[in-house]
């Protein structure tokens, strides 16, 4: 796994002033002046320690927030953070979370309304914290965050991501890199290193140490001598292995830790059965399908000749490629290609029968002694949403292949995208051996897919076991493996019980492809001190911090198949060890104080959730979330960064006066100015009141939350890409208008909705015609599926929606959630209690077709407009259509998500007049059905 420094230095420059959104640069410079920043890297023996450091000097007349800005990698631990202004330094303490949400409550209570706001990305996760600092006053922020380098394919990589879009001073990276093993190479690379760039890279390799320094001058950042744009645009990587001498691995001893290295070389590899499992539902439609079957090709050709593989395809039906498994030889290869080719999506998702048909095919390859009995065994389920047919009973699926596997093989989850329950993925692939791995939704994504393979495409060793005297050490982590995969490492640490001991004695256990494998080895504990002293590590005790990381991270995933006495014990656990070495985990929240004027200060609390806990609604569920208060009026705006599966940590303030003299602290993946935004890699999900278009840029991946005491009516919400505002909009009819939502006469879809008693877009019911095959209506209480060629009328309760049939699959994928598939567009209906009992709409608008009609199908095409004027919270003006468009900007509720997220927004009243073709008559209907 890569390492990744996103560190924010420069370029996220945000004025908020009300003559104007657009950044005057030498206003700015004049004013805020980042005079510093430093980032500092330490990695000694994988465990990697950095520290940022960041000073900006407000030389203007009156007081400017600022904003400190940063990604680190989704799997490091924040361990420090600090900010000192004016003499005084305000340090984040590490708590318990619920004693976090306490002091976030007590607050509400004061009538401070918090706010809660994170930003979600791929590789990273965002840290942000704002501060209005006076006058000719001076701020200096301070993070430190630890993690423990894993190796991925015979690397250990550092990246650190470099975009300022802009010329900045005393820009510099400094990387220390010591490993006791040796160091058997070191690289340095980056896309947009110029020649000259690269004379900025100071790089010193010894035996075992490595130094780099990146300090590019501005004259060296320039695009051209004259230029004033930067030309840092990219991830500068360094990429470094250790030497492996001893097949016994690295031992090190500091302070009465361990933690040993375990990766030998020069071994043969196991010959693999691999099933691949893949999804080609109607969900799979377009660049899904077409990349899995990209990826497929690519990864068919790389399979070993020693290897026997099967190819297993599922919709609501199950089709195996062959009913057995067979040698990957170069006809079998070019005949599976060729089936590869003839993928098409289609119909519902039966998740449980097409998993079990792997493990069947690959349970008979045992008993028929069609595979080598020193061989691995896998299964590779690629699937982008939730069982729609057959068991749809998450629980029954994952206790029916747990029941089928038997541990006699391994099961990998893959899920590609935002519409697959994470959670349930993770879990069945952990409760079988395996791990489950989100597949992003980009460009790349069958480079993702590749990857993985890779990863998993030669195992060396079976059933590996590290094993240490009881009477010697105690609190080791886990020591038992399936498997170890060429390219990897296995990592094991512990404390050492007696004090007396001279020597610590390890035994190996393993099967290999030829025979059982056992080594034993005794190692002098008074010269591994006398070595460890000898090493410059970052800090004394760094064993014992990195096996209090690596035994918190274990502890949190058993929890996810733990029984809940037993998960109840683990986190109780895996929290002491988080409050006692100071690291923000998903069990604790840092709160930091600031201050404020007029006495008064105020507290943000910040907590890192995990990889599945928000995965229904299109939001990377790895986010770190900060509660922040904001006043009544005005609330809090994200301002996502760029480019970050599984998060962020942000802290915002949002006092009107700070927004309009506010600057953020620079940093290597920034926009700038009024065109900063997130840019996901993720295909966006449409929603009535989120409307991402496919086949644009997606818009941004944040969520701000906040107390909802006074729930927010719900307004079309329409993100526009390459632009931070989305355009929002209501409308008011008379009670029980039914309005046209989308009309697309080339897929012969028609969505209208009939509005509540006030006239107001919570929606009442739903109707969805298909052709002239189908019409699905959708009430707060039933759902009907009228079938036009024998005028037959199935009926449903929320409870208890199941179907299937040509072109046609209606399914619960939550107890509010209805998921319909008609050919191979996804529509998703939600029943929402608050602020009212409605329903609300969630389209793939992108697979409609740019001839679509309707409030919302009119925006398939696409929508853009200019900024003229911005002002927080006041009236703002926006140039869209060739006119002048009045707007507000604000925060509004996006109900398609499950979490009521806030997005920021350009408010367009008078029915969207000027927003929308046309007058608002035009899309009012008489009937449900009526339109298409």
């Amino acid at each position: 796994m890569k390492l990744i420094f996103g560190i924010l230095l420069v370029g996220l420059w945000t004025l908020k002033a009300s003559e104007s959104a657009r950044p005057r640069r030498s206003v700015k410079e004049a004013d805020l002046d980042i005079y510093s920043f430093n980032v500092d890297c330490k990695v000694t023996s994988r465990y990697a320690h950095t520290v940022m450091v960041s000073r900006v000097a407000n030389r203007a007349n009156v007081s400017k927030e600022v904003t400190f800005d940063v990604e680190l990698p989704k799997s490091a631990f924040i361990s420090n953070f600090s900010m000192t202004m004016e003499g005084k330094t305000y340090v984040g303490v590490v708590k318990k979370k619920e004693e976090a949400k306490q002091q976030y409550d007590q607050a509400v209570a004061r009538g401070e309304s918090a706010g809660l706001v994170r930003v979600s990305g791929r590789k990273m996760e965002e840290f942000k914290v704002s501060v209005a600092i006076a006058a000719h006053s001076k701020v200096t922020f301070e993070l430190t965050y630890e993690e423990l380098l894993k190796r991925n394919l015979g690397n250990y990589d550092i990246v650190i991501k470099v975009s300022p879009q802009q010329l900045v001073k005393n820009f510099k990276i400094d990387v220390d890199v010591s490993e006791s093993q040796g160091i058997s190479f070191l690289d340095v690379q980056g896309k947009f290193l110029t020649q000259e760039l690269k004379n900025a890279i100071q790089k010193t390799v010894t035996e075992d140490k490595a130094h780099i320094s990146f300090a590019p001058t501005i004259d060296q950042q320039r695009k051209c001598p004259e230029c004033q744009e930067s030309i840092l645009d990219g991830e500068f990587i360094i990429k470094y292995d250790v030497k492996r001498e001893m097949s016994i691995g690295n031992i090190q001893i500091v302070n009465g830790y361990f933690v040993h290295y375990f990766a030998p070389v020069h071994m043969p590899r196991i010959p693999k059965n691999v099933v691949f499992v893949i999804d080609r539902s109607g969900s799979m439609y377009g660049k899904k399908i077409q990349q899995t079957r990209e990826a497929l090709l690519k990864i068919l050709q790389d399979v070993n000749e020693e290897d026997s593989f099967g190819l297993i395809t599922f919709d609501h039906s199950i089709t195996p490629w062959k009913n057995k498994l067979v040698k990957a030889t170069p006809t079998m290869i070019a005949e599976a290609k060729e089936f590869v080719n003839t993928i098409r999506d289609s119909g519902a998702t039966d998740i449980n029968g097409a998993v079990l048909e792997g493990v069947k095919i690959l349970r008979i390859a045992k008993e028929e002694r069609q595979v080598p009995e020193r061989s691995v065994s896998i299964i590779i389920l690629l699937t982008d949403g939730d069982p729609t047919t057959g068991v749809t009973n998450l629980e029954q699926i994952q206790s029916n292949v747990k029941t089928a596997i038997k541990e006699q093989f391994t099961l990998y989850c893959l899920g590609f995208g935002f519409d697959v329950n994470y959670n349930f993925l993770e879990k069945m692939a952990l409760e079988n051996g395996g791990v489950a791995r989100r597949i992003y939704e980009d460009s790349d994504s069958a480079l993702q897919l590749q990857d993985f393979y890779e990863e998993v495409a030669s195992p060396l060793l079976m059933d590996v076991e590290l094993q240490y005297l009881n009477n010697e050490v105690s609190s080791v982590t886990q020591s038992r493996f399936k498997f170890f995969y060429n390219g990897s490492e296995i990592v094991v640490a512990g404390q050492i019980t007696d004090n007396d001991l001279d020597f610590l004695t390890t035994d190996i256990k393993a099967e290999s492809v030829e025979s059982a494998l056992i080594l034993t080895t005794k190692s002098p504990i008074a010269n591994k001190d006398k070595i460890s002293e000898k090493q410059q590590y970052i800090f004394g005790d760094y064993i014992e911090r990195l096996w209090a990381y690596l035994t918190i991270q274990q502890k949190l995933s058993k929890t996810v198949t733990a029984s809940e006495e037993d998960k109840k014990k683990l986190q109780e656990e895996a929290l002491k060890l988080s409050l006692s070495y100071n690291f923000v985990t998903p069990l604790t929240s840092m709160v930091v104080t600031k201050p404020e004027d007029e006495g008064r200060n105020q507290s943000m609390v910040a907590d890192k959730p995990q990889e599945g806990e928000a995965h229904e609604d299109d939001i990377d569920g790895n986010a770190y979330q900060y509660f922040s208060r904001s006043s009544a009026r005005h609330h809090p705006m994200a301002l996502p960064g760029l480019s970050g599966p599984p998060g962020s940590r942000v802290l915002r303030k949002s006092r009107n006066r700070f927004w309009k003299n506010s600057v953020s602290i620079p940093r290597p993946t920034f926009r700038t100015a009024k065109y900063l935004r997130r840019l996901p890699e993720t295909a966006p999900t449409l929603t009535i009141a989120t409307v991402h278009l496919l086949t644009m840029p997606p818009a941004p991946t944040f969520i701000t939350r906040h107390v909802n005491i006074y729930p927010q009516d719900p307004k079309f919400i329409i993100p526009v890409p390459s632009r931070m505002h989305s355009l929002c909009f209501d409308v008011s009819v008379s009670a029980g208008t039914i309005l046209q939502l989308i009309h697309d006469p080339d897929s012969g879809i028609t969505i209208n909705g009939k509005t509540d008693d006030a006239g107001k877009i919570m929606f009442q019911a739903f109707s969805i015609k298909y052709k002239d095959q189908y019409k699905v209506t959708v009430g707060l209480e039933n759902i009907t599926l009228h079938t036009v060629e024998d005028s037959s009328d199935q009926n449903w309760s929320w409870k208890s929606v199941q179907h299937s049939a040509d072109k046609i699959s209606l399914s619960l994928v939550k107890k509010n959630v209805m998921k319909i598939i008609f050919d191979n567009k996804v529509i998703k209906i939600m029943l929402l209690k608050s602020p009212g009992p409605f329903l609300w709409l969630n389209v793939q608008l992108g697979n409609f077709s740019s001839s679509s009609s309707g409030l919302l199908g009119q925006f398939a095409k696409g929508v853009s407009y200019e900024e003229k004027m911005v002002s927080l919270n006041n009236p703002s003006r926006i140039e869209l259509q060739g006119h002048d468009l009045d707007v507000i900007s604000k925060l509004e509720t996006d109900y398609g998500n499950s979490s009521k997220i806030k997005v920021r927004c350009f408010v367009v009243d008078s029915n969207g007049d000027g927003l929308i073709d046309g007058p608002l008559s035009r899309y009012i209907m008489t009937d449900l059905f009526e339109g298409s």
